[in-house]
């Protein structure tokens, strides 16, 4: 049961353990793989040519297995190329909506949603604005949020899983995880890794993390 899943209270010094954990297991594979897509996002910083976008789309597929069908990734990203997005992931004018657009763009042809998808390529041209959503961190956050122990409830106004299939929403959460428990000297980065490392490997096996249907829902005030 989700409620009677014993967190580690989440330090500084958790996270970094669980950082290690991420870039040292299974061979350091995780970590290659994430420097191999950081090296191609910065030869390719720009999304106005389809072959550069095409690259980084299929790379960040395959290596986080978000889902999108080989028959559609040039369409995806035709689709990135055409939202004209690079103002608002990088400069003075940075506008996290952006993750929005590109997941729940309704012109494409092709019924996926790329919600976490969206989410992991605008965080690799932008690491210190676009924290990481998916299945392991929304569950994270929401279970810790709704745990019985209330020494770990960090947002008192609460949430549904489906709320965090806004980003704005999202990042409203996860920043009050970062104020509450003080990690606001750890970068996003080292966040998403503890996140997504402590969430598939400790609660993975105890509690079901499941996506909810992914859908554009209602901002938290």
């Amino acid at each position: 049961m989700a409620k009677a899943f014993q967190f580690d209270y989440p330090t500084p010094e958790l996270v970094k353990e669980y950082v290690d954990k991420f870039d040292n297991d299974n061979n350091r594979s995780d970590y290659f793989k994430d420097s191999a897509i950081i090296k191609l996002f910065e030869k390719f910083p720009n999304n106005t040519e389809l072959d550069e976008v095409l690259a980084k789309v299929t790379l960040l597929n395959a290596f986080y297995s978000t889902q999108i069908l080989d028959m559609d990734l040039l369409n995806v990203s035709r689709d990135i190329v055409a939202l004209n997005i690079d103002s608002s992931i990088r400069g003075d004018n940075i506008d996290i909506d952006v993750v929005n657009r590109i997941a729940y763009d309704d012109r494409r042809l092709y019924q996926r949603k790329l919600y976490s998808f969206a989410s992991k390529y605008c965080s690799f041209h932008n690491p210190e604005r676009f924290p990481i959503a998916d299945s392991y961190s929304k569950g994270m956050l929401y279970y810790m949020n709704n745990c019985e122990d209330t020494r770990f409830h960090f947002f008192t106004q609460g949430f549904t899983q489906n709320d965090l299939n806004n980003y704005y929403n999202y990042c409203k959460v996860y920043s009050a995880f970062i104020e509450h428990y003080k990690l606001v000297n750890l970068s996003f980065k080292e966040i998403d890794k503890y996140l997504w490392k402590y969430a598939k490997y400790e609660m993975g096996s105890k509690i079901q993390i499941t996506d909810t249907t992914v859908i554009l829902g209602k901002l938290i005030q």
